[in-house]
């Protein structure tokens, strides 16, 4: 398990608190250290290398046992590299170019650099991470290169209102991303609605309007973001073919810090990053970003990206240390149960360990004086005690080689109906917002879950799933609908909102709802807008609690052997079932997630349940945990299962402010069953161990 802190971003700590503040670490219990390698401080003159600053680093970090993450950072860009590339400056659509300057988190300037698609100012930035790999390639004390750090649209951060890169170089790659995607320009001008002659007059779309261009311009910068980051991980193998090399996202893209998703304007899809690297992470910085319930939030954040990660390690590669930077002086500094729920949600959600941004106050600039773990004069705090703690309670080297238990309940991540949001409206919040709306509901009553993405739907059955919810699946193609049958024909229980494969792939209505009908057994007639984009609600049923959607509802036909389960007031069904197969469908027809992550009213939460095994597990039985619906606060403690060949591990992280009480039914040998009992203090966690037989 890795424990510590980000340290070095040139200028900054001064050389006179180096050993000084490595011994404190060493004392908090921290194993591991990262440090920056910026670009314009350590090639400042072309060819010309200045390590001096990093050894003296590693030097120090090996004196006390702490390994060390490089992480390299081309965006800070020296003055040389201008000659000759003024043309790779990033260009928004208006045709700005982004000259180098200082960021808020950049003291040494040149951001944001150059673009990538210009192989000749690619080059450079990849010679640089070699040099900086080749370097430390035989030093042990140095563990990983983190070759990225949060790849994302890198101007997009301070751009979020325009969209980028419009350079020629950037044209040049969608052109060909484009030739290679349909074949000829007579498949483009089909799928685009134009009538063009070459590929050379193919231009990226200026403002958003036919969806189908926009669809491809955002997908294509997904693509576009792995190519380069391959590119960086490639020329970091060159120069240390034996180190872990690693990446790490902002945030999760799909639900963005607070919850209003991120992944068609900054465009860092991390279930396309993570392919690259052999190790992934994400940064976190929730009292700060993700709001009042940022417990809650930072877990869903390491759930998804553990779900990208598809069993590669990943951890919290950074972790808010101290006042986030909002406003002034900055904005509320974590608390000690902050920092402790936090390192046990990142466990729970099979991570490696902690590294906080940062160890100190920064002490300069837009960041200053956010963030530090410790006080101004490197003393410790309570924040930097809570993470001492945590890290000597979890340094269990059996976690290591632990990996989640894959429940039995998931949410579907749809990368296109999440993108088609964006160009319709610019709207991604909404699809965002009812992932959240899911996930808030299984929280609320610690049913574990979790999060399968489009990439991997034809493994759905593999992968031991039984409840599959679909958020708002706008776009669903026939390779999506071929391998959803087949997960409910095999006996799954599949469940989709309204809208469901209303657009084909590339984004163009499917007139003939070939997703309704084949899925759902359901014909599409009228799709209706609530007055104010407010509910609907349905009437209370057979067994079924009258519910809320949000936005829209869709008028459908049910076919035959289909069962209407509820009904809108005026008759229209709310809620149908088919029996399909082994397994059964069920289409809610409105929105009830997105209704409610915003209402959260008891009776659609069941509804979104009753999707969901409440154990959540194959390997547990039954289970009881405590809460505080008795006090109005509908939340119970969050529950993990990891294991080993050999082993169980019960990850707890209690939310509560009260003592947890939890029980679980395991199956044992044969038939039999193993009670565990745990009780977890108020806002704490535990990691039990448990033998599986």
């Amino acid at each position: 398990m890795i424990f510590g802190a980000q340290y070095y971003r040139p200028p900054f700590p001064g050389r006179g608190d180096w050993a000084r503040d490595f011994d404190n670490m060493a004392a908090l219990g921290f194993n591991a250290v990262k440090l920056w390698a910026v670009w314009n401080w350590i090639e400042s003159r072309r060819g010309e290398y200045d390590f001096s600053d990093l050894d003296e680093l590693v030097s120090l970090a090996r004196e006390r046992a702490l390994g060390v993450v490089i992480n390299t950072i081309p965006e800070g860009a020296p003055p040389w590299s201008l000659e000759g590339n003024r043309d790779a400056l990033y260009a928004t659509k208006s045709g700005e170019r982004i000259v180098y300057g200082g960021p808020a988190n950049l003291p040494s300037a040149g951001w944001p650099g150059l673009c990538p698609d210009k192989e000749e100012a690619s080059a450079l930035a990849e010679g640089f991470i070699e040099a900086v790999s080749a370097r430390y390639a035989n030093e042990s004390t140095v563990t990983a290169i983190d070759v990225w750090n949060e790849p994302h649209l890198e101007p997009m951060f301070d751009y979020r209102g325009d969209m980028l890169c419009y350079c020629e170089h950037s044209v040049a790659r969608f052109r060909l991303w484009l030739e290679r995607k349909y074949g000829s320009i007579g498949r483009l001008n089909e799928a685009w609605f134009r009538r063009l002659s070459s590929w050379e007059e193919v231009d990226p779309p200026p403002r958003f309007g036919t969806w189908a261009d926009m669809m491809d311009w955002r997908l294509f910068w997904m693509d576009n973001l792995g190519r380069w980051l391959r590119r960086r991980v490639q020329a970091a193998r060159r120069g240390a073919p034996g180190k872990t090399i690693q990446t790490h996202v902002a945030y999760s893209a799909t639900l963005g810090n607070k919850l209003a998703g991120g992944l068609a304007n900054e465009l860092g899809d991390e279930f396309t990053l993570a392919r690259e690297v052999d190790a992934f992470g994400l940064s976190s910085f929730p009292k700060w970003l993700q709001g009042e319930r940022h417990v809650m939030v930072q877990l869903a954040h390491n759930e998804v990206v553990a779900a990208a990660s598809r069993g590669k390690d990943f951890y919290q590669v950074e972790l808010q240390g101290g006042g986030g930077k909002a406003g002034l002086l900055g904005g509320e500094v974590p608390s000690a149960r902050d920092i402790t729920l936090w390192n046990y949600n990142t466990v729970a959600a099979g991570g490696k360990g902690v590294l906080y941004w940062q160890y100190a106050p920064e002490p300069a600039g837009l960041e200053s004086p956010g963030f530090g773990l410790t006080g101004f004069r490197g003393e410790n705090t309570e924040r930097s005690l809570a993470a001492s703690a945590c890290a000597r309670a979890l340094a269990l080297p059996a976690l290591d080689a632990a990996r989640p238990v894959l429940s039995t309940n998931a949410i579907y991540l749809s990368r296109r109906s999440q993108t088609l949001c964006f160009c319709a409206e610019r709207r991604e919040e909404l699809y965002a917002a009812s992932v959240a709306g899911v996930y808030k509901a299984a929280y609320q009553e610690s049913i574990p879950l979790r999060f399968v993405h489009e990439d991997y739907v034809e493994t759905l059955a593999e992968e031991g799933l039984e409840s599959l919810y679909m958020p708002m699946p706008l776009a669903i193609g026939a390779k999506e609908r071929e391998a959803l049958r087949a997960f409910v024909e095999g006996g799954g229980k599949l469940v989709a909102e309204a809208g469901a494969g209303l657009y084909d792939e590339g984004g163009k209505l499917d007139q003939d709802g070939l997703a309704l009908r084949e899925l759902f057994g359901l014909e599409h007639v009228e799709l209706q807008a609530l007055p104010q984009w407010g509910f609907a609600r349905s009437v209370a049923g057979a067994g079924i609690t009258a519910f809320s959607g949000k936005q829209y509802r869709q008028v459908v036909r049910p076919g035959a052997g289909v069962e209407v389960l509820a009904r809108f007031a005026d008759g229209e069904p709310a809620l149908t079932e088919r029996k399909l197969g082994s397994g059964k469908a069920l289409f809610i027809a409105t929105f009830a997630a997105l209704s409610f992550n915003e209402l959260e009213d008891e009776a659609t939460r069941e509804l979104l349940l009753r999707s969901f095994n409440p154990t959540g597990y194959p390997c547990v039985r039954a289970r009881k945990v405590s809460s505080e619906a008795a006090l109005g606060r509908p939340f119970a403690p969050v529950v993990r299962l990891l294991e080993t060949a050999e082993d169980y591990f019960v990850a707890v992280s209690n939310h509560l402010e009260a003592e947890a009480e939890i029980e679980l039914d395991m199956a044992a040998l044969g038939d039999s069953i193993r009670k565990i009992s745990l009780s977890v203090p108020a806002s704490d966690g535990l990691v039990r161990k448990v033998k599986k037989y």
